[in-house]
């Protein structure tokens, strides 16, 4: 349990601060706020806020919640807690329960959102002898006892229809607009409202005198708004049965209409204090798992962060380091580094395989944007996480070792609270160079990996290392630099080197290319990962690609993915067209589709259905070593063909480029297929290495 009227109070005496992490309020519609307010008010959970502690105010370049301007934190003194996970709840209920939000602001377009030009109100419903069915009670001055405890019966949806909502426009007259400094007669508003009784939310939290007697005299408007109405109906009851039958309503015996009257006057202030009892106990006690994190713990504070919001928008490092970095920059952070990754770029030809050569004229071009081919970002036109995690290491890393000095390098770099410590300026800085280092580390994996997609990378740290190297201009501009780094790269993605300790490998992998291009190292280190390449033991080794290992083991999918991969980092023939290139830069290139060489539909058994087979693991057609990227046209072509059938009319080139030159075989059970994806295994084994080799030639 929270207290909802103490955390609103931290937030006007800027105790709670919103670091400013240019994210937009996004809880704008009506329903969804009354959603939360009934929720609030049946005492049901509502989630959870997360606040960061610090002795420092100025940490974060920081806004007042539910206010586009940012404040003078400056001028604070002492401890303060950053909301890093809330805003949208925090917003809504300190709207709604609170002034706060229009302290100190002149005009409704300092609010981060015109939605919140809105207030809202407990309505109940007006008078009406035989309604005996409102869930407050006012009907007959009797409040729901059982729920003054401390487990409350009320439903959200059993209140949702008691929440009503008014807008007011900036200039408006309305006695409930906080810009209206002349407003009266909102107790006559309370009480005169043609669809029950209101009461205003944003007085129930407060602990402003002058509000308390606000809600006292709207109290006592609806008191004698009731009280005459109930009174009056008594009085004009014609007979002493009726009456009765009324004060039995009540609870009471048969009497006058005068000790009528000062008996309902009397339980209706009872009623009242209950109420009154019941909403405080909603805002005092709220259902808020409040989570506060000391300073030393911000690492901790994103981890708690991303579990509580598995599945959503999560807040992570990057949000804070936005929020540090607008300190020392007015400029939108989020802007900038769009367009920083936007702006055209220009690539060096000479470094590329003699094989991408014919693609040049597009490199040249002023369109060709190797992050933007590679979709850096989302359909949401949002940067997408794995970007992001690569932007925060190789920051992190090149903010702490400019001088990229191999033995500067440690791990602890590119985890959360290094990150986190790096001083605004560096973050400042850097940004650009960062940004241009993992463009080129796109591009490096668009002309020599067979990368189609930023989603298609697999192990994150191996473009970090990549992009950590090409910070250098003159690595990146320098062929023999590429093909060194091609050959650590195939060599460590089939011997396996990222499958496991992905994190110290990286950094040790890091130290040893830096100590290779500045030859205090020889490159047997590679030579010794390339002797493992379809060798490591239950990750690529023959007997697990072939399906053949005597324990339940299958190979992991990143196989398939890598294989399919390294086909494609150089070009090679369409099946059926020799004339149609199969490349990265393919014109249709998004829609290769992984093809299985030896088609389900000939490999399965009568009463087998594909879909069947295509979903077991350890059938051997889904070998990794039975797949290539193929257009969808030539898939639609095989369709199910038996392999020695469709085998006839692939063109020699692509036979060759493909290991598929031999298939001509009918096959007719699983020992065939083995023998078939057993000859493409030792090729690709025998080229994957041959490739290694030819790119470590100058490096010897």
């Amino acid at each position: 349990m929270s207290d909802l009227a103490g955390i609103i109070k931290k937030i006007e005496e800027n105790k709670i601060l919103l670091p400013d992490f240019q994210r937009d309020f996004v809880w704008t519609e009506p329903e969804r706020q009354r959603q939360i307010v009934a929720s609030v008010l049946a005492r049901m959970p509502i989630g959870s806020i997360l606040l960061l502690k610090s002795t420092d105010p100025t940490e974060f370049s920081s806004k007042s919640l539910g206010q586009k301007t940012k404040i003078n934190t400056e001028s604070i003194n002492g401890t303060v807690e950053f909301l890093l996970d809330g805003q949208q709840r925090m917003t809504v209920l300190t709207n709604v329960f609170s002034s706060v939000l229009f302290k100190g602001i002149g005009s409704v377009t300092e609010l981060v959102s015109t939605s919140l030009k809105r207030r809202f109100f407990l309505c109940l419903p007006k008078w009406r002898c035989n309604d005996d069915t409102d869930k407050f009670g006012i009907s007959n001055l009797t409040f729901p006892e059982k729920n003054l405890g401390d487990e409350p019966t009320f439903l959200t949806n059993d209140l949702l229809e008691y929440i009503i909502y008014q807008d007011f426009k900036a200039g408006g007259g309305e006695p409930y607009n906080p810009f209206n400094k002349q407003a009266d007669g909102l107790s006559d508003y309370c009480a005169g409202y043609k669809d029950g009784y209101l009461i205003p939310l944003y007085l129930v939290a407060s602990v402003d005198r002058k509000d308390n007697r606000t809600l006292n005299f709207i109290k006592e408007k609806i008191k004698g708004s009731y009280c005459e109405t109930v009174v009056t109906y008594y009085a004009a009851l014609e007979s002493d049965n009726d009456r009765e039958m009324l004060c039995q309503k009540y609870d009471m015996e048969l009497m006058s209409v005068d000790d009528f009257e000062f008996e309902i006057k009397a339980l209706f202030e009872t009623w009242w204090s209950q109420l009154n009892h019941y909403l405080n106990k909603c805002v005092n006690e709220v259902n808020l798992n409040l989570i506060s994190i000391d300073e030393s713990q911000r690492g901790r504070a994103i981890d708690i962060y991303e579990n509580l919001n598995r599945g959503g928008v999560c807040l992570n490092t990057f949000d804070l380091l936005m929020a540090r970095v607008a300190k020392v920059s007015k400029e939108n952070y989020l802007e900038r580094i769009y367009s920083f990754i936007n702006a055209d770029k220009t690539y060096p030809i000479e470094v590329v395989p003699e094989e991408i050569e014919g693609y040049a004229g597009a490199f040249s071009e002023k369109h060709y944007n190797a992050s933007m081919e590679m979709g850096v970002f989302n359909k949401n036109g949002q940067l997408s996480s794995r970007y992001i995690d690569i932007f925060l290491d190789v920051l992190g890393i090149c903010s702490r070792v400019p001088d990229l000095l191999p033995d500067k390098m440690k791990l602890d770099y590119i985890k959360k609270n290094y990150i986190l410590d790096l001083m605004p300026e560096q973050i400042d800085k850097n940004t650009e160079s960062v940004i241009t280092a993992i463009d080129r580390a796109m591009f490096f994996l668009q002309t020599r990996c067979g990368v189609r997609k930023i989603q298609e990378v697999n192990y994150s740290l191996m473009v970090v290392l990549i992009a950590v190297v090409f910070t250098v201009d003159d690595y990146f501009k320098t062929k023999k630099i590429h093909k060194l780094l091609e050959g650590w790269y195939w060599a460590s993605i089939f011997s396996g080197e990222y499958d496991k300790d992905q994190n110290s490998n990286f950094i040790n992998n890091l130290k040893s290319i830096l100590m290779t291009i500045k030859k205090e190292k020889k490159c047997s280190w590679v030579i010794d990962m390339k002797e493992m390449a379809f060798d490591s033991k239950n990750f690529s080794d023959k007997e697990l690609l072939l399906m053949t290992k005597a324990e339940d083991r299958v190979p992991k999918k990143v196989l398939q993915n890598y294989i399919c991969q390294f086909m494609l980092s150089r070009p090679y023939s369409d099946m059926f067209n020799p004339n149609e290139k199969i490349s990265v830069f393919s014109d249709n290139a998004d829609d290769f589709e992984a093809h299985h060489i030896i088609p389900l539909g000939s490999a399965k058994k009568v009463g087998e259905v594909t879909a069947t087979l295509r979903k077991d693991s350890k059938h051997i057609c889904n070998s990794p070593m039975n797949f290539v990227f193929i257009t969808k046209s030539s898939n639609k072509k095989i369709l199910d063909k038996p392999l020695n059938e469709y085998a006839n009319d692939i063109n020699d080139q692509a036979k060759e480029a493909l290991h598929i030159g031999k298939y001509k075989r009918a096959i007719d059970d699983a020992e065939k297929i083995r023998e078939i994806l057993e000859e493409r295994f030792d090729a690709l084994k025998g080229d994957v290495k041959n490739r290694i080799d030819n790119c470590l030639s100058g490096w010897k």
